[in-house]
Protein backbone atom coordinates (compact mmCIF):
# COMPACT_ATOMS: atom_id res chain seq x y z
CA UNK A 1 0.00 0.00 0.00
CA UNK A 2 1.06 3.37 -1.21
CA UNK A 3 2.06 5.79 1.80
CA UNK A 4 -0.18 8.93 1.13
CA UNK A 5 -0.70 12.08 3.87
CA UNK A 6 -3.99 12.31 2.22
CA UNK A 7 -5.22 9.19 3.25
CA UNK A 8 -4.90 9.85 6.79
CA UNK A 9 -8.22 10.83 8.63
CA UNK A 10 -8.73 13.90 9.46
CA UNK A 11 -9.51 13.72 12.93
CA UNK A 12 -5.88 12.71 13.27
CA UNK A 13 -4.45 15.62 12.34
CA UNK A 14 -5.12 17.68 15.35
CA UNK A 15 -2.71 20.74 15.19
CA UNK A 16 -1.70 22.92 18.12
CA UNK A 17 -3.32 25.52 19.70
CA UNK A 18 -2.07 28.48 21.79
CA UNK A 19 -4.28 27.54 24.73
CA UNK A 20 -3.13 24.37 24.73
CA UNK A 21 0.69 25.03 24.68
CA UNK A 22 0.03 27.92 27.48
CA UNK A 23 -1.55 24.77 28.92
CA UNK A 24 1.52 22.74 28.70
CA UNK A 25 3.71 25.40 29.65
CA UNK A 26 1.74 26.07 33.21
CA UNK A 27 1.87 22.55 33.89
CA UNK A 28 5.49 22.31 33.28
CA UNK A 29 6.31 25.67 34.91
CA UNK A 30 4.51 24.04 38.40
CA UNK A 31 6.67 20.63 37.92
CA UNK A 32 9.85 23.18 38.24
CA UNK A 33 8.52 25.07 40.99
CA UNK A 34 8.18 21.40 42.58
CA UNK A 35 11.05 19.96 41.54
CA UNK A 36 13.44 23.65 43.29
CA UNK A 37 11.52 23.42 46.21
CA UNK A 38 12.61 19.62 47.00
CA UNK A 39 16.11 20.38 45.88
CA UNK A 40 16.15 23.19 48.74
CA UNK A 41 14.89 21.24 51.37
CA UNK A 42 15.93 17.99 50.70
CA UNK A 43 19.43 16.78 51.74
CA UNK A 44 22.48 17.40 49.27
CA UNK A 45 22.75 13.59 48.13
CA UNK A 46 19.35 13.78 46.41
CA UNK A 47 20.02 16.57 44.33
CA UNK A 48 21.56 14.13 41.14
CA UNK A 49 17.90 12.19 41.66
CA UNK A 50 16.19 15.34 41.61
CA UNK A 51 18.30 17.06 38.41
CA UNK A 52 17.26 14.22 35.98
CA UNK A 53 13.28 15.34 35.95
CA UNK A 54 14.73 19.11 36.54
CA UNK A 55 16.35 18.91 33.60
CA UNK A 56 13.94 17.00 32.00
CA UNK A 57 11.34 19.57 32.40
CA UNK A 58 13.28 22.75 30.54
CA UNK A 59 14.00 19.66 28.36
CA UNK A 60 9.59 20.30 27.88
CA UNK A 61 10.01 23.74 27.59
CA UNK A 62 12.01 23.94 24.57
CA UNK A 63 9.47 20.94 22.93
CA UNK A 64 6.73 23.24 23.75
CA UNK A 65 8.41 26.00 21.91
CA UNK A 66 9.24 23.52 19.34
CA UNK A 67 5.50 23.09 18.84
CA UNK A 68 4.70 26.61 18.39
CA UNK A 69 7.36 26.94 15.29
CA UNK A 70 5.22 25.04 13.45
CA UNK A 71 2.32 27.07 13.90
CA UNK A 72 1.12 29.11 11.06
CA UNK A 73 1.81 32.66 12.77
CA UNK A 74 1.28 35.83 11.26
CA UNK A 75 2.06 37.35 14.41
CA UNK A 76 2.84 36.79 17.93
CA UNK A 77 -0.03 37.03 19.88
CA UNK A 78 -0.20 37.45 23.78
CA UNK A 79 0.06 33.85 24.15
CA UNK A 80 2.58 32.97 21.92
CA UNK A 81 4.87 35.89 23.60
CA UNK A 82 4.09 34.23 26.93
CA UNK A 83 5.30 30.75 25.39
CA UNK A 84 7.95 32.32 24.20
CA UNK A 85 9.32 34.03 26.82
CA UNK A 86 8.77 31.03 29.60
CA UNK A 87 9.75 28.64 27.44
CA UNK A 88 12.31 29.97 25.24
CA UNK A 89 14.26 32.59 26.91
CA UNK A 90 15.30 30.16 29.80
CA UNK A 91 16.87 27.81 27.74
CA UNK A 92 18.25 31.08 25.66
CA UNK A 93 16.03 30.72 22.12
CA UNK A 94 13.57 33.04 20.76
CA UNK A 95 10.53 32.35 19.05
CA UNK A 96 12.17 33.56 15.75
CA UNK A 97 15.84 31.70 15.49
CA UNK A 98 13.89 28.55 16.43
CA UNK A 99 11.87 28.48 13.75
CA UNK A 100 14.63 29.35 11.34
CA UNK A 101 17.01 26.91 11.75
CA UNK A 102 14.07 24.44 13.16
CA UNK A 103 11.62 24.61 10.13
CA UNK A 104 14.41 24.51 6.93
CA UNK A 105 15.75 21.38 8.96
CA UNK A 106 12.08 19.75 8.54
CA UNK A 107 12.24 21.27 4.72
CA UNK A 108 15.32 19.57 3.95
CA UNK A 109 15.64 16.50 6.35
CA UNK A 110 18.95 14.78 5.18
CA UNK A 111 19.45 17.09 2.19
CA UNK A 112 22.75 19.62 1.75
CA UNK A 113 20.89 22.36 3.02
CA UNK A 114 19.71 20.49 6.39
CA UNK A 115 20.90 22.77 9.54
CA UNK A 116 21.12 19.70 11.74
CA UNK A 117 23.21 17.33 9.57
CA UNK A 118 26.07 16.01 10.92
CA UNK A 119 28.83 14.66 9.00
CA UNK A 120 31.80 12.71 9.73
CA UNK A 121 32.21 8.90 10.54
CA UNK A 122 29.33 7.48 12.73
CA UNK A 123 31.38 5.55 15.50
CA UNK A 124 31.38 6.09 19.62
CA UNK A 125 33.79 9.12 19.29
CA UNK A 126 31.55 10.58 16.74
CA UNK A 127 28.42 10.15 18.94
CA UNK A 128 30.53 11.47 22.19
CA UNK A 129 31.47 14.22 21.01
CA UNK A 130 28.25 15.24 19.62
CA UNK A 131 26.83 14.43 22.94
CA UNK A 132 29.49 16.42 24.70
CA UNK A 133 29.03 19.63 22.76
CA UNK A 134 25.32 19.90 24.07
CA UNK A 135 27.13 21.21 27.00
CA UNK A 136 28.00 24.08 25.34
CA UNK A 137 24.53 24.50 23.48
CA UNK A 138 23.13 26.92 26.12
CA UNK A 139 26.38 29.41 26.14
CA UNK A 140 26.14 29.57 22.46
CA UNK A 141 22.76 30.25 22.08
CA UNK A 142 23.28 33.03 24.80
CA UNK A 143 26.04 34.31 22.74
CA UNK A 144 23.81 34.22 19.60
CA UNK A 145 21.53 36.94 21.22
CA UNK A 146 24.18 39.17 21.77
CA UNK A 147 25.48 38.71 18.64
CA UNK A 148 21.61 39.27 17.16
CA UNK A 149 20.57 42.48 18.95
CA UNK A 150 24.29 43.59 17.78
CA UNK A 151 23.38 42.41 13.87
CA UNK A 152 20.17 44.51 14.23
CA UNK A 153 22.04 47.51 13.79
CA UNK A 154 25.38 46.45 12.03
CA UNK A 155 24.49 45.02 8.60
CA UNK A 156 28.02 43.16 8.36
CA UNK A 157 27.42 41.21 11.36
CA UNK A 158 24.71 39.77 9.84
CA UNK A 159 26.37 37.23 7.74
CA UNK A 160 27.85 35.48 11.11
CA UNK A 161 24.69 35.73 12.72
CA UNK A 162 22.75 33.92 9.94
CA UNK A 163 25.25 31.63 9.14
CA UNK A 164 27.24 30.33 12.50
CA UNK A 165 23.98 30.96 15.19
CA UNK A 166 20.97 30.60 12.77
CA UNK A 167 22.96 27.89 10.96
CA UNK A 168 21.84 28.95 7.69
CA UNK A 169 23.06 26.49 4.60
CA UNK A 170 21.32 28.43 2.11
CA UNK A 171 25.02 29.99 0.74
CA UNK A 172 22.98 32.66 -0.30
CA UNK A 173 23.81 36.41 1.01
CA UNK A 174 21.34 37.09 4.56
CA UNK A 175 22.25 40.33 5.23
CA UNK A 176 19.24 42.18 4.18
CA UNK A 177 16.71 39.17 4.43
CA UNK A 178 13.58 40.30 6.56
CA UNK A 179 13.88 37.06 8.44
CA UNK A 180 17.06 37.54 9.37
CA UNK A 181 16.40 40.54 10.70
CA UNK A 182 13.46 39.36 12.21
CA UNK A 183 15.25 37.20 14.77
CA UNK A 184 17.79 39.70 15.12
CA UNK A 185 15.01 42.23 16.72
CA UNK A 186 13.92 39.52 18.29
CA UNK A 187 17.05 38.88 20.34
CA UNK A 188 16.26 42.37 22.79
CA UNK A 189 14.31 39.99 24.47
CA UNK A 190 16.35 37.30 24.98
CA UNK A 191 19.20 39.93 26.29
CA UNK A 192 16.96 41.57 28.40
CA UNK A 193 16.24 38.46 30.08
CA UNK A 194 19.70 36.88 30.21
CA UNK A 195 20.74 40.06 31.54
CA UNK A 196 18.34 39.40 34.79
CA UNK A 197 20.04 36.05 34.98
CA UNK A 198 23.17 37.25 35.64
CA UNK A 199 21.91 39.88 38.05
CA UNK A 200 20.23 36.57 40.25
CA UNK A 201 23.63 34.63 39.77
CA UNK A 202 25.56 37.77 41.71
CA UNK A 203 22.63 37.90 44.18
CA UNK A 204 22.23 34.55 44.69
CA UNK A 205 24.84 32.30 43.08
CA UNK A 206 24.75 29.06 44.67
CA UNK A 207 20.98 28.52 44.21
CA UNK A 208 21.38 29.62 40.74
CA UNK A 209 23.93 27.75 39.45
CA UNK A 210 22.36 24.44 41.49
CA UNK A 211 18.90 25.29 40.52
CA UNK A 212 19.25 26.74 37.00
CA UNK A 213 22.50 26.66 35.44
CA UNK A 214 23.29 22.79 36.05
CA UNK A 215 19.97 21.67 34.84
CA UNK A 216 20.02 23.88 31.74
CA UNK A 217 23.33 22.43 30.99
CA UNK A 218 22.00 18.81 31.57
CA UNK A 219 19.13 19.99 29.22
CA UNK A 220 21.90 21.00 26.21
CA UNK A 221 23.44 17.26 26.72
CA UNK A 222 19.54 15.81 26.35
CA UNK A 223 18.78 17.94 23.41
CA UNK A 224 22.53 16.81 21.88
CA UNK A 225 21.60 13.06 22.91
CA UNK A 226 17.84 13.21 21.41
CA UNK A 227 18.74 14.86 18.00
CA UNK A 228 21.21 12.03 17.27
CA UNK A 229 18.72 9.33 17.90
CA UNK A 230 15.77 10.93 16.03
CA UNK A 231 17.58 10.61 12.52
CA UNK A 232 20.00 8.38 10.31
CA UNK A 233 22.79 10.69 8.96
CA UNK A 234 22.34 9.58 5.17
CA UNK A 235 21.82 11.99 2.64
CA UNK A 236 19.15 12.33 0.54
CA UNK A 237 17.24 14.27 -2.47
CA UNK A 238 13.81 14.27 -2.55
CA UNK A 239 11.17 14.72 0.33
CA UNK A 240 8.91 11.50 -0.29
CA UNK A 241 7.03 10.09 2.73
CA UNK A 242 9.25 6.93 2.42
CA UNK A 243 12.18 8.89 2.41
CA UNK A 244 11.10 10.58 5.88
CA UNK A 245 10.65 7.04 7.25
CA UNK A 246 14.23 6.16 6.40
CA UNK A 247 15.71 8.67 7.81
CA UNK A 248 14.04 9.60 11.17
CA UNK A 249 13.28 7.91 14.44
CA UNK A 250 11.06 6.87 16.99
CA UNK A 251 12.61 6.55 20.13
CA UNK A 252 11.96 6.41 23.88
CA UNK A 253 8.37 5.74 23.85
CA UNK A 254 8.32 5.35 27.16
CA UNK A 255 8.70 6.93 31.17
CA UNK A 256 12.56 7.82 30.51
CA UNK A 257 11.92 9.36 27.38
CA UNK A 258 8.82 11.33 29.37
CA UNK A 259 10.95 12.51 32.22
CA UNK A 260 13.93 13.76 30.40
CA UNK A 261 14.79 12.56 26.69
CA UNK A 262 11.69 12.63 25.20
CA UNK A 263 9.40 14.73 27.13
CA UNK A 264 6.02 15.79 25.33
CA UNK A 265 5.57 13.47 22.71
CA UNK A 266 9.00 14.01 20.45
CA UNK A 267 9.98 11.09 20.47
CA UNK A 268 7.14 10.24 18.03
CA UNK A 269 9.62 11.87 15.82
CA UNK A 270 8.84 10.03 12.38
CA UNK A 271 4.93 10.87 11.97
CA UNK A 272 5.94 14.22 13.46
CA UNK A 273 8.63 14.63 10.44
CA UNK A 274 5.60 13.36 7.94
CA UNK A 275 2.67 15.79 9.69
CA UNK A 276 5.05 18.78 11.40
CA UNK A 277 1.96 20.68 11.88
CA UNK A 278 0.11 18.38 14.10
CA UNK A 279 0.22 18.48 18.07
CA UNK A 280 2.47 16.73 20.03
CA UNK A 281 -0.66 15.79 21.83
CA UNK A 282 -2.29 13.77 18.96
CA UNK A 283 1.29 11.82 17.59
CA UNK A 284 0.79 8.79 19.38
CA UNK A 285 -2.55 7.85 17.44
CA UNK A 286 -1.46 9.21 14.65
CA UNK A 287 1.82 6.45 14.96
CA UNK A 288 -0.76 3.75 15.81
CA UNK A 289 -2.46 4.45 12.38
CA UNK A 290 0.66 4.53 10.46
CA UNK A 291 1.95 1.44 12.07
CA UNK A 292 -1.47 -0.43 11.61
CA UNK A 293 -1.92 0.86 7.97
CA UNK A 294 1.73 0.33 7.15
CA UNK A 295 3.42 -2.12 9.03
CA UNK A 296 6.03 -3.03 6.13
CA UNK A 297 7.10 0.68 6.51
CA UNK A 298 6.73 2.03 9.74
CA UNK A 299 9.55 1.01 11.88
CA UNK A 300 9.54 0.91 15.85
CA UNK A 301 11.65 2.75 17.56
CA UNK A 302 15.32 1.40 17.00
CA UNK A 303 17.78 1.02 18.25
CA UNK A 304 20.19 3.98 19.79
CA UNK A 305 22.77 5.52 17.42
CA UNK A 306 25.50 4.69 19.22
CA UNK A 307 24.72 0.81 19.71
CA UNK A 308 24.17 0.68 15.74
CA UNK A 309 27.91 2.83 15.41
CA UNK A 310 29.48 0.39 17.37
CA UNK A 311 27.64 -2.69 15.79
CA UNK A 312 26.94 -1.80 12.77
CA UNK A 313 23.51 -3.07 12.57
CA UNK A 314 20.28 -2.32 15.40
CA UNK A 315 20.44 -4.54 18.58
CA UNK A 316 16.57 -5.86 18.67
CA UNK A 317 15.19 -7.64 21.76
CA UNK A 318 13.28 -10.82 20.88
CA UNK A 319 9.12 -10.81 20.23
CA UNK A 320 7.46 -12.13 22.85
CA UNK A 321 4.46 -12.89 20.76
CA UNK A 322 6.37 -15.44 18.40
CA UNK A 323 8.66 -17.49 18.53
CA UNK A 324 11.70 -17.09 20.84
CA UNK A 325 14.28 -17.25 18.02
CA UNK A 326 12.21 -14.31 16.23
CA UNK A 327 13.18 -10.78 17.28
CA UNK A 328 11.58 -7.93 16.57
CA UNK A 329 11.87 -6.08 13.39
CA UNK A 330 10.66 -3.09 12.03
CA UNK A 331 7.44 -4.67 10.96
CA UNK A 332 6.83 -6.55 14.05
CA UNK A 333 4.80 -4.99 16.27
CA UNK A 334 2.53 -6.38 18.82
CA UNK A 335 1.04 -3.88 20.91
CA UNK A 336 -2.12 -1.54 21.76
CA UNK A 337 -3.23 0.25 18.95
CA UNK A 338 -5.69 3.05 19.34
CA UNK A 339 -7.48 4.51 16.33
CA UNK A 340 -10.24 6.57 15.90
CA UNK A 341 -10.73 6.00 20.14
CA UNK A 342 -10.94 2.19 19.55
CA UNK A 343 -8.44 -0.69 20.80
CA UNK A 344 -7.33 -2.67 18.34
CA UNK A 345 -4.79 -5.50 19.33
CA UNK A 346 -2.65 -5.61 16.41
CA UNK A 347 0.16 -8.13 15.56
CA UNK A 348 1.78 -7.46 11.86
CA UNK A 349 4.20 -10.21 11.92
CA UNK A 350 7.15 -11.49 9.52
CA UNK A 351 10.38 -10.05 8.08
CA UNK A 352 8.92 -7.79 5.01
CA UNK A 353 11.12 -5.99 2.35
CA UNK A 354 13.99 -4.30 3.64
CA UNK A 355 13.54 -0.52 3.31
CA UNK A 356 17.11 -0.18 2.55
CA UNK A 357 19.07 -0.64 -0.61
CA UNK A 358 22.83 -0.94 -0.92
CA UNK A 359 23.40 2.40 -2.12
CA UNK A 360 21.49 3.71 0.90
CA UNK A 361 17.94 4.76 1.47
CA UNK A 362 15.41 4.09 -0.87
CA UNK A 363 15.70 4.75 -4.66
CA UNK A 364 15.54 8.50 -4.67
CA UNK A 365 12.51 10.54 -6.62
CA UNK A 366 12.17 13.60 -8.38
CA UNK A 367 12.14 16.58 -5.28
CA UNK A 368 8.75 17.22 -4.59
CA UNK A 369 7.05 19.73 -1.80
CA UNK A 370 6.61 19.35 1.51
CA UNK A 371 2.60 18.48 2.93
CA UNK A 372 1.58 21.10 4.41
CA UNK A 373 -0.47 19.05 7.04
Amino acid sequence: MALSRSDVPRELLTRATIRGLVRMTIEEWGMIVVLLALVAVCPWWTYPVLLVPLAGRFHALGVILHDLTHMPLRSKSLGARFVEVLCGYPIASTLNAMRYHHLRHHRDSGMETDPYYKDGRHNALWWTLNVARGLGLIPFWTVRAVVGACAYQVRGLRNAYARIFLQDRSGADPRDSREVIDCARAEFGQVAFQAVVVAAIVAWPAAMVWGYVVPVSVTGLLSAWRVLIEHNYERVSDRRVETIIAITNDHHLNLWGALALAPRNIGYHIVHHVHPHVSLTALPMLRDWYASRHPDTYPGARAPVARRARTGRPTVPACSACSPRHQISPICMFRQAHVHGQGNLLHAAGRGRSRRTSGGVLPLQRLQPVDGT
